[in-house]
């Protein structure tokens, strides 16, 4: 391999920091740690990234999609702005990147797009997972040096709580997508980060000169666990960013994102003890969350409006719902009650109608029974400590994520099916002066929690008997 061609591969890493790449459904944040042990973490130790300065309501959050055009690939809020222009005409941005690596089949990264993602035929999912991801790490590297912070560092990348096939194929993939995205950086450099994109033929000779990077060492650019990954499920991070083992504790970790929901428990040991540890088989995810909800919510007004989405006349009020879908549901769950404009008419919907509905109840349900898998093995944890002679043991709920506050999620944790005692906790993040970050502390646990040096090892859960 030509030494110009993986320069970022090759350069030193910072061995007394630790970064994080959340590769988000909805959006894409990064986090570097002092390699810190977790009880020592103070607001000094966690820097993260304003990746997404200029390109969303919140530096700290970068919109996880691109848009492919006739002559270029766009990013950010350009990519966004392109994609609205041009729903009209059948066209839509390739977002949520993620969920392609959670939903579709192992061996289907490889097959090209369908035309309303890239007219141009060129491209596959796996190539513009990759290129997102150089976009991100470029936007990471300049964000890094604004805050006087060396770049890169030793990364980890965090996914969710897949079932062991598809987390073992995630794993080197994620890795592989990470050592090419870093060798994209060198052939398109700022190129990444221009208002006008990058032209489809760059593109194509930068991934053309991609070398076989299987025997790279990955030690040199991951920071790699106890147990040889260098990915994280998001609940562990969360754990790892959130709960401080101060005392005995028992915490389900609720983080509902963009596009999973992932669940799992965790124990502290007793006090003076700096362990935090998952209890085993309790880490699960529901490959739904706050994009289902915005689906839905189009679905429901485009019905109310009495507009079919495939027919000429309704893609104008389409494209005004898909623009607006976050702000609209925001504003739904906070007002109450929400009067679009679709087309030439209002139309109002009501949060009582919007819960009614069928499927936003069977959503309801699915969110509740797969965080109840979660907390069964926390209760007989719980239980274990009780029977042992450690006294009533309280079990702490941690929601976190874009989609902590839904209504749907504080149902779950009210109706809880189990006779125990329960607590809604937050997360024990640093308080900073910094509202920006404070604004979006649970959407960035994650980030956080994953670059934290001390990871949640796993325990076995014993039933009381």
């Amino acid at each position: 391999m030509a030494a110009s061609w993986i320069k970022r591969l090759l350069a030193a890493r910072d061995v007394t920091r630790i970064g994080c790449i959340d590769f988000g459904t909805a959006y894409s944040k990064v986090s570097i740690v002092d390699s810190e042990q977790l009880a020592d973490l103070d607001e000094q130790c966690i820097h993260p990234l304003a990746i997404g300065k200029d390109q969303s309501h919140n530096p700290y959050l970068l919109p996880s999609l691109l848009f492919v055009d006739e002559a270029s690939v766009r990013f950010g809020k350009k990519a966004e702005t392109s994609a609205r222009r041009n729903e009209r005409r059948g066209r839509v941005a390739f977002s949520s990147p993620k969920q392609y690596l959670s939903t579709h089949a192992l061996d289907a990264l490889d097959d090209k797009l369908p035309a309303e993602i890239d007219p141009t035929g060129q491209y596959t999912a796996k190539q513009l997972i990759t290129l997102f991801l150089a976009y991100l790490l470029r936007r990471a590297e300049q964000a890094a040096g604004e805050q006087n912070l060396s770049w890169p560092p030793l990364c980890r990348i965090t996914r969710p709580a897949w079932k062991r096939d598809r987390a073992q194929w995630g794993e080197q993939m994620l890795r592989e997508l990470v050592r090419h995205a870093f060798i994209l950086v060198d052939r398109l450099g700022d190129a990444l980060i221009s208002e006008e994109g990058v032209e489809h033929d760059v593109v194509m000779e930068a991934f053309a000169a991609i070398p076989d990077t299987s025997d790279f060492p990955d030690e040199k650019i991951f920071e790699i666990s106890a147990q040889g990954t260098a990915t994280v499920p998001e609940a562990t991070a969360v754990a790892a960013a959130s709960i401080r083992p101060t005392r005995r504790r028992v915490v389900v970790v609720a983080d509902i994102g963009g596009g999973t929901s992932d669940f799992a428990a965790f124990t502290t040991g007793v006090a003076g003890r700096n362990v935090v540890a998952e209890i085993d088989g309790s880490a699960t995810v529901l490959r739904e969350a706050g994009d289902y909800l915005d689906m839905q919510l189009r679905r429901i007004l485009m019905y109310k409006a009495g507009l079919l989405p495939d027919d000429p006349a309704a893609r104008g009020a389409m494209s005004m719902i898909r623009a607006q879908q976050r702000e609209l549901k925001e504003s739904l769950f906070a007002e109450g009650r929400i009067m679009p404009e679709m087309g030439d008419q209002f139309v109002e919907l009501t949060l009582d109608e919007f819960l009614a509905d069928q499927h936003v109840r069977g959503f309801s349900r699915r969110l509740a029974e797969t965080f109840y898998q979660a907390v069964a093995p926390a209760v007989d944890w719980a239980r274990n400590i009780a029977a042992s002679g450690g006294g009533q043991q309280v079990v702490e709920i941690l929601p976190t994520g874009g989609g902590s506050t839904l209504p749907m999620v504080a149902e779950m944790i009210r109706d809880m099916p189990y006779e125990w005692t329960f607590e809604v906790m937050s997360p024990e993040l640093f308080q900073s002066r910094n509202t920006d970050f404070n604004t979006v502390a649970p959407q960035l646990a994650v980030s956080i929690g994953g670059a934290v040096l001390e990871l949640p090892r796993q325990v076995t859960p014993v039933r009381a008997a």
